[in-house]
């Protein structure tokens, strides 16, 4: 059987042809909405200590230019870095472009909270204190995670029980009434001086406040260590 050289190239190019223009064109001129997704799981797994996330769906609609390099992602200029916020990806090669994915990131982590209802006005201590693991990022007004950091702190307003504690609702205690007497610890690297002295402030924990020598009625200013205690520095 003699073989038609000249029709069979043609029809095995014809064949290729038919074959290029049947592939689907968008997968070689847009980027799918499906690598851009992986390279914000990617990010968000590198660069939070939470692998508690969710990140958007992108429409498939999306119509931007195959990257010719690799995708950069990096958290917007002043976004929030926890709860709903987004990732932006963009791309430096030949058609570069810029795109934000809706994300919502978690962090559960361990927060104090009150053991039991906690009234105005007391102060705290271990017994009233629970810790449980919460979602932070749901949290708006802060919290504590040691208990050192609120022991022996005033309520400011009552508490309920089980509610998260927050900065705002506490105040340091009050070591020092204005007026009192009070013991002022003058020191050096060799020396330890204590002499009485009167409050002119009230004073909390660490506060400096005015006071005076009631031997040289010198008034200067001292910091607050302990109830009636103040510390000037030589």
């Amino acid at each position: 059987m003699k073989i038609n050289y000249v029709q069979f190239f043609t029809a095995f190019i014809l064949s290729a042809l038919l074959f290029i223009i049947a592939m689907p064109v968008h997968a070689y001129q847009y980027q799918s909405p499906l690598s851009i997704k992986k390279a914000v799981s990617q990010f968000l797994e590198l660069q939070t200590d939470s692998n508690h996330f969710t990140v958007s769906n992108i429409d498939k609609r999306l119509r931007l230019k195959l990257c010719s390099k690799t995708l950069k992602t990096r958290f917007p200029q002043y976004s929030e870095q926890l709860g709903r916020t987004s990732v932006e990806v963009s791309c430096d090669g030949v058609k570069p472009w810029k795109f934000l994915v809706s994300v919502y990131i978690k962090k559960i982590t361990n927060i104090l909270t009150a053991k039991h209802a906690l009234p105005a006005g007391s102060i705290l201590t271990e017994n009233d204190i629970s810790i449980k693991r919460v979602d932070i990022s749901r949290i708006r007004n802060g919290h504590f995670k040691n208990i050192n950091e609120i022991k022996n702190m005033v309520v400011r307003r009552a508490i309920r029980a089980g509610k998260v504690i927050s900065p705002g609702m506490l105040k340091p205690k009050q070591l020092v009434n204005r007026g009192d007497e009070v013991l002022i610890l003058a020191q050096t690297n060799n020396l330890q001086i204590k002499v009485k002295g009167k409050a002119l402030m009230n004073g909390f924990l660490g506060q400096r406040i005015k006071v005076k020598n009631m031997n040289s009625r010198r008034i200067f200013q001292a910091t607050v260590i302990s109830n009636g205690l103040v510390k000037v520095n030589m």
